[in-house]
C-alpha cells in the first residue's frame, strides 16, 4: 500500500511499529442468505463448551454453536441475535458463523417460546430414543428457553 501501511490479517506495520486492527469483520450466513456482513468491535458467541469472545487479532480456531444469543459491538454499541446451532471459524480478523436459522428479538414471541420448551419437557418425559434424539430433543429445548428469555428492545 502507498500510505506506508502494510496489511497483513489484523496486523499493521507503519515505520516498524506493529499495530493490531481495531475491528474485525462478523458474517452471520444462513442457509438462505447472508444476515450480517459488517465490521465489529467484538464478538461474543455461544459455543458447545460455552459463551466465548472474539476481539480483533484473537487466535483462529472453529468451533460448533449451540442455540444462544450471539451479540456483538460496532462502534462500541451492542446488537445482538438468537442462533440455533451452527459453525463458527474464528481467525484474526474475521469471525464466520454457520447456522440453519437467525431469530431477531423482535420476530420471538417469547410467552409460545416459553409454551414450546413447557412441551419439549413433556417430552422428554416419556422419552425412549436414542443419544442421536436426544441431542435433538435437547437443542430444541435450548432454543425455546433462548427464545422464551428474550427481552424486546
Amino acid at each position: 500500500m502507498g500510505n506506508g501501511y502494510h496489511a497483513y490479517p489484523s496486523l499493521y506495520v507503519k515505520r516498524g511499529v506493529l499495530k493490531l486492527a481495531d475491528t474485525l469483520i462478523l458474517k452471520l450466513i444462513t442457509p438462505s442468505k447472508l444476515v450480517i456482513d459488517e465490521e465489529v468491535d467484538e464478538v461474543v458467541a455461544p459455543g458447545d463448551s460455552g459463551e466465548f469472545g472474539v476481539l480483533p487479532g484473537h487466535c483462529p480456531f472453529i468451533t460448533t454453536l449451540m442455540p444462544g444469543e450471539l451479540t456483538y459491538k460496532v462502534n462500541g454499541v451492542g446488537k445482538s441475535i438468537i442462533i440455533d446451532s451452527g459453525i463458527a471459524e474464528v481467525s484474526e480478523d474475521r469471525v464466520i458463523v454457520l447456522t440453519d436459522r437467525v431469530f431477531k428479538s423482535e420476530e420471538i414471541d417469547p410467552e409460545a417460546a416459553s409454551r414450546e420448551a413447557e412441551s419439549i419437557l413433556e417430552e422428554l418425559k416419556d422419552f425412549g430414543g436414542g443419544n442421536k434424539e436426544f441431542k435433538e430433543i435437547e437443542r430444541r429445548l435450548k432454543l425455546a428457553e433462548v427464545k422464551a428469555n428474550v427481552k424486546r428492545a
